[in-house]
């Protein structure tokens, strides 16, 4: 006898039914195009994962937003919460000092809060790219991205351009890194004034910069004005590197600075960037360069990489076609 569990799914998965899986091939396959284009090898990744790999490199890391069970070995186990952490232990297992391509292309599951809309199963494709430093690695996913988007058949994209070391250096001087992040992500003017009202011995031209923050984006400009303001030179180097990026872009169209954004990992030390759609609520894409990370597996070395979020691609894919109708 059939009951409602018959017909209904978990809610962890609530939304994650692709019907549309000839679409979505379609962008796997020209996804796949460029990633081997630029030589980028695609990797399978265990699905599980023992949480000790994830907390070896977290600093704060919350157990309760991963999928986990005790193994057999008495182990703590997760379901893959990512790609880049098993990647960088791939890299370093190799025992190289070459270039690392790895390209990737499977579901990561993450405890996401009810009410956030998120779903805790996604499907994802990737580029890792490590050890090429500095601009020169920037530039190369930045070219790659750039290829893609137009592939997507999407109109309208947004690229958004942010820094890690701009960000951790304004949290470096408030010294109130979580209230920040949390002010930020609301682009709250209200709650960022009082903010500097709480923190009232931070200096002036800090105290202008915050209450700019929540809403500091747009074209080049505002990089040039940030510049002839600010005197802090670590802050002045970020915004010296973002402009060096932006110039050397193949296409500019489209392409913005957030000086707002903040790291959606923690790992992240400067180059951030995010793809938004007006049909997805979420960016549809999101990456940034890494450069501290590998110290964790007793190497030093650069990298950077990025993220396509299908599930999110699929959704704008299919609103604005029903739009476009």
């Amino acid at each position: 006898m059939l009951d409602e569990y018959s017909f209904l799914i978990p809610e962890e998965s609530n939304g994650v039914i692709i019907q549309n899986v000839k679409e979505l091939r379609g962008v796997e396959t020209k996804l796949r195009e460029v990633f081997n284009k630029y030589e980028f090898n695609e990797t399978l990744i265990p699905l599980f994962e023992y949480v000790e790999l994830y907390k070896r490199v977290y600093t704060n890391f919350d157990e309760e937003k991963i999928y986990k069970y005790i193994g057999q070995d008495g182990k703590v186990i997760a379901l893959r919460w990512d790609f880049t952490i098993p990647l960088a232990r791939h890299y370093f297992s190799q025992h190289t000092e070459e270039i690392g391509r790895y390209s990737y292309f499977g579901k990561v599951y993450r405890q996401e809060k009810s009410y956030k809309g998120r779903n805790n199963e996604s499907y994802q494709a990737g580029i890792e790219l490590i050890n090429n430093p500095g601009i020169n690695g920037d530039m190369e996913c930045l070219n790659m991205l750039q290829e893609i988007l137009p592939k997507l058949e999407l109109k309208n994209l947004k690229v958004e351009l942010g820094s890690a070391k701009f960000f951790n250096r304004i949290c470096e001087l408030t010294g109130n890194k979580q209230k920040l992040i949390e002010t930020l992500n609301k682009k709250s003017i209200s709650q960022m004034e009082d903010f500097v009202k709480e923190n009232n011995d931070l200096n002036d031209n800090l105290k202008l910069l915050l209450l700019k923050l929540p809403r500091l984006s747009g074209s080049l400009k505002v990089i040039d004005e940030l510049l002839e303001n600010i005197d802090d030179e670590i802050i002045k180097d970020s915004l010296i590197e973002l402009k060096n990026i932006y110039d050397k872009l193949k296409n500019k169209e489209n392409v913005i600075f957030d000086l707002s954004m903040c790291p959606s990992m923690e790992y992240y030390t400067s180059l951030m960037f995010k793809v938004y759609s007006p049909y997805s609520p979420e960016a549809i894409v999101s990456g940034g360069r890494y450069d501290s990370l590998y110290k964790n597996f007793k190497k030093d070395v650069s990298a950077i990489g990025m993220g396509f979020y299908l599930n999110n691609i699929l959704k704008a894919i299919e609103k604005e076609g029903e739009i476009n109708d």
